[in-house]
């Protein structure tokens, strides 16, 4: 029950603060990194701030299966890119 009080809390006061800092840097910073096919137009304040928020709160909550999952998606793209392009090297594309 804590640990979901917790949760909760941060919850709150980070989508507080990213809702309160998407006008300024957050919002051009973020607007700048998606790729147009996942800009939604005036629901990407709500979407994104909740985002960041989930993520937040279960980082300040658990932060070791955070890492350890980052660690694991940042492993498995490095070997996929690895992959791949061995794979291109290797087909003859005419």
């Amino acid at each position: 029950m804590t640990v979901t009080l917790i949760w909760l809390i941060a919850f709150a006061v980070i989508l507080f603060l990213a809702l309160r800092a998407w006008d300024g840097s957050l919002g051009k910073m973020i607007m700048r990194r998606i790729p147009a096919a996942l800009q939604l137009g005036g629901d990407d304040r709500w979407v994104w701030s909740i985002a960041l928020a989930v993520l937040g709160a279960t980082f300040i909550v658990n932060p070791i299966s955070m890492l350890l999952t980052l660690i694991i998606l940042a492993l498995f793209y490095w070997i996929a890119k690895r992959v791949g392009c061995w794979l291109m090297r290797r087909v003859k594309l005419h």
